[in-house]
């Protein structure tokens, strides 16, 4: 069950012009030049370091996603195994949150 996406989530640094919103996270899909998927505010009470962590985390999410049901699919036949199996309960439990089930 991969989900790729047709477009990539990219990090934009927009710390030079945009002082509101610092951080945000854009797709360019074909015949869209781009659309925001999150923007990071710029709140005093987050550092500036975590306003970047975050972005980068948000952007990453849909290869992370897709990384993460590759990796179930490749490890189904080793299940048997404990630390796997935890690990692929956790995994599927991570799937599943990003899902709605």
């Amino acid at each position: 069950m991969t989900i790729h996406t047709s477009s990539t989530w990219r990090f934009s640094d927009n710390t030079r012009n945009w002082k509101t919103n610092p951080y945000s996270i854009v797709v360019s899909a074909k015949g869209v030049h781009g659309t925001t998927i999150a923007n990071i505010p710029n709140r005093k009470s987050i550092p500036d370091e975590e306003k970047m962590a975050n972005a980068l985390l948000i952007s990453a999410a849909p290869d992370m996603f897709n990384a993460l049901i590759d990796l179930l699919h490749a490890c189904y036949d080793v299940e048997r195994d404990a630390e796997i199996i935890r690990a692929v309960k956790q995994a599927r439990a991570a799937i599943d949150k990003a899902t709605g089930l």
